[in-house]
């Protein structure tokens, strides 16, 4: 058992994400990255990926994952879910309302300097499914969040893909 986080948000992407980029971001948003070991991989259905692999079936690796031993991606990224993904216009980045929410912030550094902003790392990787990536984009704005098993609110701003965290009310932890 885990714990999730809630969140409320308003991170607005400058200039809007093209709808290759958008496409791209939405579909590694849907795959449990512990099924991948390189960081840029994403199948070419991710919705038929997860649902395999949610049978028993390993779609990208010889051994699959055991959930319970870790959620460590093995390619890299910061946790098996990407829990935000560009709204329909490309213009910001939204929670998903994925169940046990986490690690926001480290999400959010990795999207940004793995995808979005100038000198991002993909931007140099080779791979096609960059090419009408313009790296060019900033993150702008806040989220709210609530750890469900402390109680801890924080926010954390977003000014020109930076980002800082304040703690609005310290975790209780409770002993159980």
């Amino acid at each position: 058992m885990g714990y999730g986080t809630n969140f409320l948000d308003h991170l607005e992407v400058t200039p809007p994400l093209n709808d290759a980029e958008a496409d791209w971001l939405r579909a590694f948003a849907e795959i449990d990255r512990r099924h991948y070991s390189d960081p840029y991989d994403v199948a070419m259905n991710p919705r038929v990926v997860a649902q395999e692999g949610s049978r028993g079936a390993r779609p990208r690796d010889e051994s699959p994952p055991d959930p319970f031993a870790s959620l460590s991606p093995r390619d890299g990224t910061p946790y098996p879910h990407l829990d935000g993904v560009p709204c329909g216009d490309g213009c910001c980045l939204r929670w998903n309302g994925t169940e046990k929410s986490r690690m926001a912030l480290e999400w959010l550094e990795y999207l940004t300097d793995h995808f979005l902003r100038p000198g991002a790392h993909a931007r140099s990787c080779g791979r096609p499914e960059f090419e009408h990536f313009t790296f060019d984009h900033q993150v702008n704005g806040m989220l709210a969040g609530e750890r469900d098993d402390t109680g801890e609110l924080f926010l954390i701003r977003a000014r020109d893909s930076t980002f800082d965290v304040e703690t609005l009310v310290p975790p209780r932890w409770y002993p159980w």
